[in-house]
């Protein structure tokens, strides 16, 4: 199968199930082209991909591309240009079509809100192919928020809207997707990289070892968890948290844990790059996931992809109820979540891992690889994304299945 991947930035070292997916879908003989929006500097991928730029970054360049397009197929060029009522729009349109091979795919598969909004017109210029749109959740603060307007359009013009979860899909939906053109398929992983030590330790010294992992932002409620641990010390301090990662709050993190004299049992590591952090995860015995809503902002977590990586290396989770990360943990370890925001909540399901023996916490990670291993194989989710998109416009309720 001919499928062409778009992206709002690629590649994206924060989001390695794109190279997972890519990946496999290589390995299952299909042929891909990649296109991409941005860039982050000094990222890298082995993959080629075509960067597409507006008319403002390379006028001379893409006008001609325009030109020469309106030269050579009118009739899509046309398409493209009257899919928006507007002219500047549909302007900006034209110059991104312009800048597509015109061999048409026979699946156009479209990563974020974002990239789809830019890509609204896609249908219209190439209805050959089938249009998929994979909606990751919504935008970060500190970005544009799009309108609903660009939303429904973007989404309502999919043959079939993915998410990871019932909560995003849900998500989705009110921001446009039709409810008859969405499946929920998670993320997937190749479970062959994520091996656990066969001597993997747990509770060493009975001393209970925590990380935390992420962008370090307002919305990952880093700051939440230092409260909780200060007030964890007051009875206990045989822990030590480990937070994994770097952002613009990085700095005024290391100072609160300073004031709530947590030097001694915090550590901040900075940026890990991807393989090395996988391998690292099996040194912990319990994430400590602590995203929360920030007013504002369209942005929750869906899948959470932290968890199911930590939970592959057997190392359980204590996560705020949030988004979709319900869902994307088994029932056992559903007894660990706390209100978003809520230190007090954390601090007494972090005092309730610290209760539990070296066996009693080895069962909970064995038990929380094997949710992973049965619901996120990237082998099997990449197949019902392509099936599902075969089927476009009534996904089948084995589709909408999993946990």
């Amino acid at each position: 199968m001919r499928i062409d991947v778009f992206f709002d930035v690629y590649p994206h070292p924060a989001k390695p199930y794109f190279e997972s997916q890519l990946t496999e879908w290589l390995r299952q003989g299909h042929e891909l082209r990649l296109f991409s929006f941005g860039n982050i500097p000094g990222a890298t991928s082995r993959f080629a991909i075509t960067p597409i730029a507006t008319l403002r970054q390379s006028p001379v360049r893409v006008g001609l591309a325009v030109l020469w397009r309106c030269i050579t197929n009118p009739a899509r060029s046309w398409r493209a240009f009257r899919a928006s009522r507007r002219i500047v729009q549909g302007l900006k349109e034209l110059a991104i079509d312009a800048q597509l091979p015109r061999r048409a795919p026979e699946v156009n598969f479209v990563h974020n809100l974002a990239t789809a909004v830019s890509l609204s017109y896609l249908k219209r210029a190439c209805p050959i192919a089938a249009l998929a749109i994979y909606y990751h959740g919504g935008e970060i603060p500190g970005v544009r928020q799009i309108p609903f307007e660009e939303s429904s359009r973007a989404l309502g013009s999919a043959d079939v809207v993915f998410s990871n979860t019932r909560a995003s899909v849900a998500e989705a939906v009110s921001r446009g997707a039709p409810t008859e053109r969405t499946a929920r398929i998670p993320v997937g992983f190749p479970l062959e990289c994520f091996r656990p030590p066969e001597d993997r330790a747990y509770l060493p010294l009975h001393r209970c070892r925590f990380v935390s992992v992420g962008r370090m932002a307002r919305e990952k409620g880093f700051d939440v968890a230092l409260h909780a641990l200060a007030a964890l010390r007051k009875t206990s301090g045989n822990f030590h948290l480990t937070l994994i990662g770097d952002g613009p709050e990085l700095g005024s993190l290391k100072a609160l844990a300073e004031r709530l004299s947590l030097s001694g049992c915090v550590t901040f590591r900075g940026h890990v790059a991807f393989d090395a952090l996988i391998q690292c995860l099996a040194d912990f015995d319990a994430l400590v996931f602590s995203s929360l809503p920030i007013p504002g902002s369209n942005w929750r977590d869906t899948q959470a992809c932290v968890l199911q990586e930590a939970m592959l290396m057997g190392t359980i989770v204590v996560a705020s109820d949030f988004g979709g990360v319900r869902e994307s943990l088994p029932p056992a370890l559903q007894a660990y979540l706390y209100t978003p925001g809520s230190a007090q909540e954390l601090t007494e399901r972090l005092s309730a891992v610290m209760s539990l023996t070296a066996d009693e916490v080895r069962s909970l990670g064995h038990i929380a690889r094997g949710f992973v291993e049965a619901n996120y194989d990237i082998r099997t989710i990449n197949q019902r994304l392509l099936a599902a998109v075969a089927t476009a416009g009534a996904p089948s309720q084995a589709l909408q299945s999993t946990p």
